[in-house]
This record gives structure tokens, sequence and C-alpha cells, in this order.
């Protein structure tokens, strides 16, 4: 074979050669990380745009939460919060809590785990459970019991009162009283100036899981924060309740069984009260529930002393 032959491994092609391949070795790399960056790039932003979105969602979760804690819940209070990050998720744990006689009474705990890739996911600590007598209105929760509202205009019905009458004068007891007819604010006062929590019902806007009641947890109402302040301070708490339902109203993850409330308080003129929520001894509770007004009384609470 001719020594020039392109074949010789030793003739001058081989130079050309090993620098093409260096080349295209090098273009390879090159465009390989830039791919590669790129594609990080791109999954970075991604990244961040869920992270974003992820922190809006729960900006506005706790916006409602905290709305909805002042117009829901018979006399059931936010109380603190504790928050855990990840890089792709969080954990936020809200306690609640009832005031029963001014001594903060822990109810339940919610934890709300966000993620980026996913809606927010609440579980409690604990859950309402019915008695297990198939005819009875009460719930329990953590083994106390739940109060009940009872609408106006129903029926005479069988209440609590005699459970009440029952206790140790010195138990303190969270109790709630339904109306024969609804209040207005300044009656409250007049009729029971220790009231706690007031209950506003809507036939529309309340949950009523038994028909003619309504369980406390899921009764609309607001806190009378200084009853002892007189009509002024009361009328605060119904402006920020009338507040707290509007901007519910027009929240992107709005409440929607506050529309109905609405419509009923703006054709009353005015927040009309159908029950309340009073704490305290049982000696100073039981001269309240035999008022003429009292319709139905439903004990909660019960802390021995």
């Amino acid at each position: 074979m001719d020594k020039d032959s392109i074949f010789n491994t030793k003739d001058g092609f081989q130079p050309l050669i090993k620098k093409a391949k260096k080349k295209s070795l090098m273009k390879t790399i090159i465009v390989s990380t830039i791919v590669t960056i790129s594609t990080l790039i791109v999954l970075g932003i991604i990244f961040i745009i869920m992270y974003l979105q992820m922190q809006h969602s729960m900006s506005e979760y706790f916006s409602v939460k905290m709305e909805q804690s002042e117009v829901y819940g018979a006399n059931i209070h936010y109380d603190k919060s504790t928050k855990s990050d990840s890089i792709d998720s969080a954990i936020n744990q809200d306690q609640y809590v009832k005031d029963i006689g001014g001594i903060p009474y822990t109810w339940y705990n919610e934890q709300t785990w966000f993620k980026i890739y996913d809606s927010p996911t609440s579980i409690y600590d604990s859950s309402i459970t019915r008695s297990k007598s198939s005819d009875s209105q009460q719930f329990y929760r953590n083994g106390q019991r739940v109060v009940n509202f009872y609408i106006p205009g129903g029926k005479k019905v069988e209440d609590d009162r005699m459970l009440l009458q029952s206790l140790a004068p010195s138990n303190i007891v969270e109790i709630a009283i339904s109306f024969k007819e609804e209040m207005n604010a300044d009656q409250i006062l007049k009729h029971f100036p220790t009231a706690q929590w007031a209950w506003v019902q809507n036939p529309d806007a309340d949950i009523s899981i038994i028909p003619g009641y309504v369980i406390g947890e899921y009764a609309y109402g607001f806190t009378i924060t200084s009853p002892e302040k007189g009509a002024v301070s009361l009328a605060k708490d119904v402006k920020n309740f009338e507040t707290g339902l509007s901007n519910l109203s027009r929240q992107e993850e709005k409440d929607t069984y506050v529309e109905p409330l609405i419509k009923t308080i703006q054709h009353n003129g005015t927040v009309q009260v159908s029950g309340i929520i009073i704490t305290g001894k049982v000696k100073d509770l039981l001269p309240l529930i035999e008022q003429d007004s009292v319709n139905y009384v439903s004990v909660g609470v019960i802390m021995p002393y």
C-alpha cells in the first residue's frame, strides 16, 4: 500500500481529525451546558412562581380565617399560631379557645398544610360528635358539650334548664340562650348585661344539621367585647360585625354563606340578635334563664369548682 494512503495512521490527516473531534466535543459540552443551565433557570422560575402562588394562597387563607373568626363560631376565639416552613411547603397551626368565665379554655387546634403543587389541606385535632341517642340534638367536642341555638318562633321544646339547675352552684358554665323573638342591641344590654357573644340568625346562612337548631360551632354572630361600657361599645361591636361580613363577601376565597346574612341585615335595617352566650357561676346564671324572653337554654362547657 502506498505510503501516502489516507488509511495510513501516520499520514498528515490525523492532526486535522483530532482537531475536528476536539471542536465537536467542545461544541457538545457547550450545548449541553447551555441546555442544562436553561432548564435549571426555567425550573427555578417555575418554582419561584409556584412558591409565590403558595404564599399568596396562604395570605388569602389567613385573611379569610381571621375575618371569619370574628363573625363565626359561638364564643370561639382565635388565640395563637405557630408556623414551620420547608422549601416546597408550609404548615400553620392555629389554636382556638373559649372564654369560660374569664378563663381561656382550649377548644381545638387547626393545622393547615400549604403546598406549592396543591391546594391547602386543613386537619383538626378534634371534631364534634353527636350523642349516641339518635333523637338527641346534643353534640360534643373533647368530652365537653357543644352549645346549640334554637330558631325563634319555634314550638316549645325540652332544653337544659334542669341540667343547669342540677349543677353545683360554684361550677363555671357556658350557656347559650335563644330568644322567643329577636332583639336589638340595646335590648340585649338591658336584659343580659353580662352577655359575651351574640347570635345573629338567618335560616339561609346558618348550617343547621338538625331542623330548628343551629349548632354553636356553625353560628354567625359577634363578640360583645365590653358590655360594662354600654351601648356605645356594643354599637362598635355591631359595626365591626357588619364590616367583617362585608369583607368576607369580597374575598377571593369568600365565605358564600355571608351574602344571604348581609341581605337579611339590610332588609331589617339593623342587626337583630336571636340569642346570646353567657358564662359564669351556675348561681349567677340561674336567675337569667327565668326571664320571659328566654325560649331555649343550652349548656356548653362545664368547669367544676
